[in-house]
């Protein structure tokens, strides 16, 4: 699975789900956004790395009404992503990733 399905599917259970970089902190440059308009959950939280990012996604939308069987199988281009991003980042950029479809 790509990070961008892992977003996708999410939001097809009915989460809403918001990841974003910034290069211009020291620490914490990774911010997860879920939401979930017909539960009212929100959770936010700034980590370090994108893997974190990652993991705080599998247990948070495990705690969300819908079929989560999916959410174990390993994102395949993750080293890729945060490279990616963490890149344009260190330029002084901020980078929103609301759209899976922006991934692909």
């Amino acid at each position: 699975m790509r990070l961008a399905d892992l977003v996708e599917l999410a939001e097809m259970t009915g989460a809403r789900v918001w990841l974003k970089m910034d290069g211009q902190r020291a620490t914490h440059r990774w911010t997860v956004i879920i939401s979930h308009a017909g539960t009212g959950f929100h959770h936010r939280r700034d980590v370090n790395r994108l893997d974190h990012v990652v993991k705080i996604l599998r247990d948070e939308l495990v705690r969300l009404p819908g079929d989560w069987s999916w959410l174990r199988e390993p994102v395949e281009d993750l080293n890729e992503v945060a490279e990616f991003y963490e890149e344009r980042g260190d330029d002084g950029e901020v980078v929103l990733i609301d759209r899976p479809d922006l991934l692909r």
